[in-house]
């Protein structure tokens, strides 16, 4: 149980026997307005502000009942000193008491939701302050801009006149970093989110298989009979670190089934809003009508070539005819797990291309999105440069922008409470 404010050393004291001293464990009992043992316990007593919230603060370890949580929470409500808090309510505490920013506040948030390696490295590099330096570092170079350029326009002695071709190489510079961050935070943004791929190629071709394979359990149903999925079978994995939802579909064919045709319809519409296409071809025969048919409705997408059955004497190539060139492409076998661990790491570079996102810093859309807007100001101020006034407000805005991520620069009470809102209760 968690209690932070002024009075926390006061409800620790009625609530619990032990002897209370800052950063200090203690044992002792929770006890009832009787003096009656509830439960035995330790805690912990933090003075203000080398605390969480930055406030007087204290943690009581009770077992792992919900009764003795329960009645620990009506004592201490019990006291007229403390009631339950909001969700977020102790993080939004350290934010507004200085310890965190609003990049690190989220970023507690997003530890927490990890589903993946990579997302918990990139989730704890932002709650460490990595993130937060490198856009105070730009706000502060906004700062200072918006500042140059207020001197030159009340300087009326001309001993503050701006050298126009540096002021506007210094406005590209900025703008150049600003929009590398926000193109950063869209490709790793499935860091956060999660990326969807589909699996998809006509009947039999060993879709279900392969999930089945990716995720090393029994998921989708496989037989030889063609169209036994008829819907999309989603299933979340982790995929080189990275969260990855898989979506078997639908066998894609001309289908006279009305179920069927429902499927292979939701088969198309996966291939088109994915973040990734897995095409699938039988290794064991050549390619047919159908096949080329589907690889050419997804040419132009993130997609890889998958060769199934590879076990199997196999007919066809990732490399026939050049036809995979433009792609990616793996020959794996569902049943031996021959090529899997080729295909994941295939799968990992086509979401994260280039040096990944190791050591992506901007994953959260809030972030991403005032970077865009940062850069595209920053773009109208060095094409208004001539114009001071102009210049300026476009300066001042793209210096918002950035502050907004941070949270300085009095950010609106809206824009606080709706990050808190999303946070879990005792965070």
């Amino acid at each position: 149980m968690r209690i932070s404010g002024p009075d926390s050393r006061a409800v620790l004291s009625r609530v619990f026997t032990g002897r209370i001293e800052p950063r200090r464990v203690s044992c002792g009992r929770v006890i009832d307005e009787n003096g009656e043992t509830v439960d035995t316990c330790t805690a912990v007593f933090y003075a203000a502000p080398s605390s969480y919230t930055g406030e007087d603060m204290a943690e009581i370890f009770v077992h792992g009942s919900y009764a003795v949580a329960a009645r620990l929470m009506e004592l201490i409500e019990n006291t007229g000193l403390a009631g339950r808090a909001e969700p977020g309510e102790f993080t939004k505490r350290a934010y507004l008491n200085g310890k965190l920013d609003l990049a690190q506040a989220e970023a507690v948030m997003d530890v927490i939701s990890s589903s993946a390696e990579r997302s918990r490295r990139a989730a704890a590099a932002q709650l460490e302050g990595r993130l937060s330096a490198v856009i105070r570092a730009l706000y502060e170079r906004a700062k200072l801009l918006c500042a140059q350029l207020a001197n030159a326009m009340d300087d009326d002695t001309g001993e503050a006149e701006l050298d126009i071709g540096a002021f506007a190489c210094a406005i590209r510079d900025l703008g150049a970093e600003t929009n590398r961050l926000a193109e950063e935070g869209m490709r790793s943004r499935i860091l956060r989110e999660g990326a969807r791929v589909a699996i998809i190629g006509s009947p039999n071709v060993g879709k279900s298989s392969l999930l089945n394979a990716l995720i090393m359990r029994e998921r989708s149903i496989v037989t030889a009979i063609p169209g036994t999925t008829r819907d999309t079978v989603e299933e979340n994995a982790s995929i080189e670190g990275i969260p990855v939802v898989f979506v078997d579909t639908a066998g894609i064919r001309e289908a006279e089934d009305e179920v069927e045709k429902i499927g292979v319809e939701r088969a198309r519409r996966e291939s088109r809003e994915a973040d990734l296409v897995l095409w699938l071809a039988d290794g064991t025969r050549a390619l047919n009508d159908e096949d080329e048919a589907i690889f050419r409705s997804v040419e132009g997408k993130n997609m890889i070539a998958v060769i199934t059955k590879a076990d199997l004497e196999t007919v066809i190539a990732p490399d026939e005819e050049g036809r995979f060139l433009d792609h990616a492409a793996a020959a794996v076998s569902s049943l031996t797990g021959e090529g899997l661990g080729a295909l994941k790491k295939a799968i990992a570079a086509a979401l994260l291309p280039g040096d990944g996102a190791s050591d992506a810093l901007v994953t959260n859309a809030r972030h991403v999105s005032a970077l865009i807007r940062a850069s595209e100001h920053l773009s109208e101020a060095e094409d208004s440069i001539r114009i001071p006034d102009a210049a300026y407000y476009e300066l001042r805005s793209a210096m918002d922008c950035l502050a907004s991520i941070l949270g300085v620069d009095d950010p609106t009470e809206e824009l606080v409470d709706s990050i808190f809102a999303n946070f879990c209760m005792g965070k």
